[in-house]
């Protein structure tokens, strides 16, 4: 399908490949990996065809078969010759011949109704015949079901029924993205080239677009820094290191096992290969002016050198994000309460959202809680709120002794473009002493020597993300509130962010869609869904486990309620046979009404148990009741699975 030989890529003098050769085959599910700025996005747009690369040199072969469509996510994209068409307008847009076949048959069936039509003319006829090629051809192309497949990818990733007639310009980047994404789905390439395609969806919509993914029957290729994404879709990894590419047959936990393995492998040969040449030239000193082993000493000269022509230290990318959280004084047993916060914005036809309504929370000292929800849920505003940033209805407090800090989703926008990053850091100062530790701070995340007077506008994403993270350790404190500080960051900087929160002492409120950063990290879980909130004691694994069982039972009872009879059976020619016909299906419902009412029964009985669980003092008890509560939960959670499995039987 796509074949790379003896590929090079260079960006101005950055050399990203040196005659490297891969090969993507039928089928193959891959993920492109390594670290920022090694030309993942620039290899990504040379496969699609994409030329904007300003002073991007290649040579060598890329090759594709006549059979291979190419379909291409950039991470940002441009809207302005679409934006007046409604978001199923543009998702239809995936197949132009279909496009160009609707547009040709509206305008047939207004030539033929037209009133002075002579329907005994052969120019009637003509039309006629050119209308059925038409119709044929749009039902063989699959147009009768091309709009309801739109809708269907569009409901997957997010859109709602009242979104699929919204112009493309009332959506915010993101949705765009959604929507470029939906149009590439439906046409279906048999290579499909995907850069990031997570940082823009919310949980639901990300476990929608993995499943539909796993079933995709071409091939892909993926980047993304979600090792939980790759794990679930790619069965093969391709590694850019060293201006080369590396290929791992298996997903990314098995490249990174199988690459540590590698380099063990080299490490040993080039430590033997050493060990031997130390060998040889001790045996070349003693014996190199002894007649009798002057020959022997010749030979083993040759050995040496020739080893020495061959020995090559196994490479290995050193460099790493290393750093710590200031410490600052502990805060107060409460960080803060909320109660009652509320929190509406206007809308441009004078009504107004309701995003938050009414919560109140507890955060106490040491919680780690994941805040979660689907865009436009109110996550950033919850956080904006509690950072200072927003007015609101209600009542904020803040505990004794809480210093705060805050990283916002959008930080890096903040960064002054102009400035330089030792510049940028400087001015972020709180005083002289913070200031002395600027280029240490820098230091940690990779920025030394003359680097560090780079203006911001000429720094990578990932480089930008890195000077927002630095900006933060120039002030110590308690409470550190991030939204989505993942953004733009590869893998190994993200694995660095989770091992320095790790070790931060104070208490974390964490904004995130990547999953893996959350389950390394939380204790705690905070949903926000139709304004109100909901606090699960639970890991991010734990509580993902729960929403996918409450998911499920809604289907459940969805189908359940679709079950119910709309209408009176048709009557049978007798009573008897009605009699006997109706019985089995009344039993059949009645068992079903009968198992509904208990699984609502025992699912309030669980929302008491779980509400006395949420509450602080709860683990205050004595051991004895608080196992018991416990002991009763979990009994309730398995009698629950037990009454869904009946329900779904005696259903189907």
């Amino acid at each position: 399908m796509l074949e790379a030989r003896n590929l090079s890529m260079t960006v101005g003098t950055k050399e990203l490949l040196l005659e490297t050769s891969f090969r993507v085959g039928d089928r193959d599910h891959v993920a492109l990996v390594g670290l920022n700025g090694t030309g993942k996005s620039t290899l990504l747009r040379h496969i699609s065809g994409t030329t904007y690369d300003s002073g991007l040199m290649t040579s060598g072969q890329l090759l594709k078969s006549a059979e291979t469509t190419i379909g291409y996510l950039p991470q940002e994209i441009n809207f302005e010759a679409d934006l007046e068409k409604t978001a199923l307008q543009y998702s239809l847009l995936a197949n132009e011949r279909l496009c160009q076949l609707s547009e040709k048959i509206t305008r047939m069936e207004h030539e033929l109704a037209l009133p002075e039509q002579d329907y005994e003319s052969e120019a009637y006829h003509q039309l006629i015949e050119r209308f059925s090629d038409a119709m044929h051809e749009y039902e063989h192309l699959g147009g009768y079901t091309m709009q309801s497949d739109a809708e269907k990818v569009l409901a997957g990733l997010g859109f709602s029924e009242i979104d699929f007639h919204k112009k493309v310009k009332a959506f915010s980047g993101g949705w765009q993205m959604r929507l470029h994404l939906t149009k590439l789905l439906l046409q279906n390439p048999t290579l499909l080239l995907l850069d990031e395609p997570t940082n823009h969806l919310d949980i639901d919509s990300l476990r929608w677009l993995e499943n539909y993914l796993v079933n995709y029957e071409h091939s892909y290729i993926i980047v993304s820094h979600d090792r939980f994404f790759l794990d679930k879709l790619t069965t093969k990894t391709l590694e850019i290191a060293f201006s080369r590419i590396h290929e791992y047959k298996g997903n990314y936990s098995y490249y990174e096992k199988e690459k540590a393995e590698r380099y063990e492998l080299l490490m040993g040969k080039y430590a033997n290969d050493l060990k031997k040449m130390e060998e040889l030239k001790a045996f070349v000193d003693r014996f190199r002016y002894k007649a009798t082993k002057a020959r022997q000493a010749q030979s083993r000269l040759k050995q040496m050198e020739k080893l020495e022509s061959q020995l090559e230290s196994p490479e290995e990318d050193l460099s790493r994000i290393s750093f710590r959280f200031p410490k600052a004084m502990p805060s107060g047993r409460e960080v803060m309460r909320l109660d009652g916060v509320k929190k509406a914005y206007d809308l441009p036809d004078g009504t107004k959202k309701q995003v938050l309504n009414g919560i109140n929370l507890e955060v106490m000292r040491g919680d780690r809680i994941a805040i979660v929800g689907s865009n436009g849920a109110g996550k950033s505003t919850f956080c904006k709120i509690i950072a200072g940033q927003l007015d609101f209805d209600g009542k904020l407090t803040m505990g004794h002794n809480v210093s705060l800090n805050y990283f916002s989703q959008h930080q890096t926008e903040s960064l002054s473009p102009e400035k330089s990053m030792y510049n940028e850091m400087l001015d972020a100062a709180p005083n002289s002493e913070a200031q002395k530790k600027v280029r240490d701070i820098l230091g940690c995340f990779l920025f030394s020597g003359d680097a560090v007077n780079k203006k911001i506008k000429v720094l990578s994403g990932g480089e930008k993300s890195r000077v927002a993270l630095a900006k933060i350790l120039l002030q110590a404190s308690n409470l550190l509130i991030m939204d989505e500080p993942t953004n733009h960051l590869d893998m190994r900087s993200k694995e660095m962010l989770i091992d320095s929160l790790e070790n931060y002492d104070g208490t974390l409120l964490l904004v995130s869609h990547d999953r893996y950063f959350l389950d390394s990290l939380v204790n705690k879980v905070i949903e926000i869904k139709n304004g109100s909130m909901q606090l699960y004691l639970d890991t991010y694994a734990e509580y993902l486990e729960k929403a996918e069982k409450a998911l499920e039972a809604e289907k459940l009872q969805e189908a359940a309620a679709r079950q119910k009879p709309q209408a009176a059976a048709p009557k049978s020619s007798t009573k008897s046979e009605e009699s006997k016909k109706s019985t089995p299906a009344k039993k059949d419902r009645r068992k079903i009404e009968e198992i509904e009412q208990k699984i609502n029964r025992l699912e309030q009985q669980k929302e008491k148990l779980e509400a006395i669980m949420a509450n602080e003092d709860f683990y205050k008890k004595s051991q004895e009741e608080t196992t018991k509560t416990l002991d009763s939960y979990h009994a309730l959670s398995s009698e629950l699975n037990q009454l869904f499995a009946e329900w779904e039987k005696a259903s189907s």
